[in-house]
């Protein structure tokens, strides 16, 4: 019923936003709220349709999905009313994305969620909107082709494609599955294929870009463990060479080139290139008890913290024109609430305790050690240490330099309610574990 609700008013709301953004807003949140109650039920898609299937932890991801998009909707303002439909479109793709439990079905969705995106980073406004849409459809592109040269690869190995029953010993298995994997790290930002991400997140629209690095990668991350599971445990070796190496590489390049960057969209775009090296840690640890909780944490803390800076930034682009650091300088004073939750949110990404950014990556970490992995994490501890250096010069312009001009911008009442609800997930997991830690322990 989810899916249904989801897609029904994703086809209602175009009727409305080009007069009434009000009324298109309430459709959204309604559906997401219907979609959330329907899960809470139990109402799966597994009811109505045969290869799909919902878990504890995938129904808590689904909500925090629709929770999110729901705060999302709220924020935006009239030129970017496109976005509303399209999210809910990206919702409904995303319940059944999150739910199956057939490769085939994962990679076609795949591919659905990836034309959404190119549709979401298209509402373009000038030359740098296009080019940053222009690179991330290219790179799209490329990962599509990617993924289904992998996946022909894998068709001649299984009889099934069903998680549970799939061939995964045939002779092309662990080739096909490497190839699958480089395309869909192209969606991950994982370095090298991250290239389109550090531009296109700073180049798009900031609306586009929070659900771009903030839901679907959140999304991706969560649906490709479990996809890519029977696999990571089959080929221990190869899963802790592969995962660890890129790890690696991508969190120590990305907070490397995050330091040297003077616009704050490409500091934000680095910062997520290099939280995904941090991701990939609990696919290195398949082999832990633990990984499937340090999965499901890191994507639900992220889709908050990442979401909600993108957001604030785009309110702050729009009203304030703030493009560089400079630009940020005496923040507080100008902007006092934007400021106030872009801080505890950037405190979250760095990784401080009672933040939900702290306890995913903790858990995510204790997933390593726990697979003996303890050189890669202590890697990534640094790796953090590090990063709390970009995060704080921000943070060091905001409160500690005068400001430029004497403008100041009130948030408005939509994106207050979006940015509470963004904030209440960060500071909610990042006090309260229980819940990641009872929906994973059947797993």
């Amino acid at each position: 019923m989810s899916f249904i609700v989801l897609i029904a008013a994703g086809l209602l709301v175009p009727i409305f936003y080009k007069n009434n953004i009000v009324i298109a807003k309430l459709i959204a949140v309604i559906a997401f709220i219907m979609a959330a109650y329907f899960i809470f039920a139990g109402q799966s898609l597994g009811s109505l349709f045969p290869y799909f299937v919902a878990d504890d932890a995938t129904r808590l991801m689904e909500f925090v999905l629709l929770v999110t998009l729901a705060a999302v909707s709220l924020a935006l303002t009239g030129f970017e009313r496109p976005l509303i439909a399209q999210m809910l479109f990206l919702a409904g793709a995303s319940v059944a994305f999150l739910e199956t439990n057939n490769f085939f079905i994962y990679i076609v969705l795949f591919e659905v969620i990836a034309i959404i995106s190119y549709i979401l980073v298209a509402n373009i406004r000038n030359f740098y909107n296009a080019e940053g849409a222009i690179k991330a459809f290219i790179a799209g592109a490329v990962a599509s082709g990617i993924i289904l040269l992998g996946f022909a690869l894998f068709s001649f190995s299984t009889d099934s494609f069903d998680y549970a029953s799939m061939n995964i010993a045939g002779k092309y298995t662990l080739i096909a599955v490497a190839i699958m994997l480089a395309g869909i790290f192209y969606k991950l930002t994982v370095v090298p294929m991250h290239g389109w991400a550090a531009d296109a997140y700073s180049q798009v629209n900031h609306a586009a870009a929070a659900i771009l690095s903030g839901v679907i990668k959140s999304v991706v991350l969560f649906a490709t463990f479990k996809a890519f599971y029977k696999f990571l445990v089959a080929y221990p070796l190869a899963t802790v060479l592969i995962f660890s190496f890129f790890a690696i590489l991508t969190m120590t390049l990305a907070n490397f080139m995050a330091l040297w960057q003077k616009r704050v969209s490409k500091i934000l775009a680095y910062s997520s290139i290099a939280h995904s090296g941090y991701a990939l840690i609990p696919f290195a640890a398949a082999a832990s008890v633990y990984s499937y909780a340090g999965v499901l944490y890191y994507a639900v803390a992220y889709i908050f913290m990442q979401t909600s800076v993108f957001l604030i930034l785009n309110d702050l682009r729009r009203e304030l024109g703030v493009k560089y650091l400079e630009d940020i300088k005496g923040l507080y004073k100008k902007a006092p609430l934007h400021s106030f939750i872009f801080t505890i949110q950037l405190f979250s990404l760095a990784g401080i305790p009672l933040l939900a950014g702290f306890l995913s990556k903790a858990v995510a970490f204790y997933a390593g050690v726990d697979a003996g992995l303890w050189w890669v994490v202590l890697i990534a501890l640094l790796n953090s240490a590090l990063a709390v250096g970009y995060y704080v010069w921000i943070i060091k312009h905001i409160y500690f330099d005068e400001p430029k001009g004497n403008e100041v911008i009130q948030m408005s009442t939509g994106s207050l309610i979006g940015q509470l609800i963004l904030l209440a997930g960060t500071l909610y997991f990042g006090i309260v574990a229980g819940d990641i830690f009872n929906a994973t322990i059947s797993f």
